[in-house]
């Protein structure tokens, strides 16, 4: 075979060079979530992730599925707004239903999306909204100052472009914040 590359579903490259196969793997971000959240993002269902920290993030990222879930039972986590469009989008995709986290891939890079913003009380049943920042994210950009007795800011991570993987890279143990995936 000729001196060629290829692309692999891991994101490495197959590099041959003079016959001889040199594999490098390409480093991306990744975010650990905890299941049946983790697999809400990756099929495209859940387009917020929410947290207590800003992000100046944009772009594709790893969704790393945390070993541990933030429940044994779907219907345990989402209200009846979210358990609705669960239900459209999961018939309309195709997906296979989701009745217990046990389901589930844990411990595992299960897919991608992308980070396309990060704002204060984003208009989605997926976004948690902090108390007294109105509607307005513009009033206060870092959250609502602590002296005005407000609990900490919720920013909503704006999601776009998910992928579920068919076959997740499994036994990859996840971290806090982002980290580097294929060093």
């Amino acid at each position: 075979m000729k001196n060629g590359l290829r692309m692999t579903m891991e994101k490495s490259v197959i590099l041959l060079i003079n016959s001889k196969k040199l594999k490098i793997r390409l480093i991306m971000k990744a975010l650990t979530i905890k299941e049946p959240y983790a697999t809400l993002i990756a099929q495209g269902i859940k387009d917020i992730e929410n947290r207590t920290w800003k992000t100046a993030f944009r772009g594709r990222i790893y969704i790393h599925s945390a070993q541990k879930p933030a429940c044994k039972k779907l219907v345990e986590v989402l209200d009846w707004q979210q358990a609705f469009e669960y239900g459209y989008k999961h018939k309309e995709n195709g997906f296979k239903e989701i009745e217990s986290t046990s389901q589930l891939v844990h411990g595992a890079i299960i897919g991608e999306v992308d980070i396309v913003d990060c704002v204060i009380n984003y208009q989605s049943i997926w976004a948690e909204h902090t108390e007294g920042v109105a509607n307005n994210p513009n009033l206060y950009p870092d959250g609502a100052p602590s002296y005005f007795g407000f609990k900490g800011c919720i920013y909503n991570w704006v999601l776009a472009n998910a992928v579920l993987y068919d076959e997740p890279i499994l036994n990859v143990k996840g971290k806090l914040s982002f980290w580097d995936y294929g060093s």
